[in-house]
């Protein structure tokens, strides 16, 4: 990894710290990111959960609970077998994501605005880049290997 590659590795993590930061503090960050897996993927397994956020499966379903108690979140049968309960997010639950995110990029285009026109060209043409690395981020959660470009 180049020195450059580092800093900018550096400059996006710091910058999705502040965003992290400056957004409401309704729900925790574990939270968050078990509604944007079910967003994603679609009603999982609870204990799928559990391994995915790296954590116990009594903290899983404690966090589910609370989720469900929100109306974020449901517990639902698997149409396969009866005996499996999934977890599904709800249409609050991507509401709250929607608001979240949409609370985060304010405070990044906040940011983006104090720029000179110079430096707001630059973000403009590494867009497609940026995009590209949440593809790979998005594929990675999903536990593909990311083809290399």
């Amino acid at each position: 990894m180049s020195t450059r590659t580092a800093a900018v590795g550096e400059a996006l993590f710091g910058l999705a710290a502040v965003a992290i930061r400056r957004r409401p503090r309704t729900l925790s960050l574990t939270a968050i990111s078990v509604l944007s897996t079910l967003e994603r993927t679609g009603p999982r397994r609870l204990t799928d959960l559990a391994v995915s956020e790296e954590v116990t499966q009594p903290s899983m379903t404690a966090l589910v609970t609370q989720l469900v108690d929100l109306g974020l979140a449901e517990r639902r049968r698997d149409p396969a077998d009866a005996r499996v309960v999934l977890v599904a997010g709800t249409d609050a639950g991507s509401r709250q994501l929607r608001e979240m995110r949409a609370s985060g990029a304010l405070t990044v285009t906040e940011l983006i605005d104090k720029l000179d026109d110079h430096d707001t060209a630059a973000l403009d043409a590494a867009l497609p880049a940026l995009l590209r690395l949440m593809e790979l981020a998005d594929e990675s959660q999903d536990g593909r290997t990311p083809p290399k470009r």
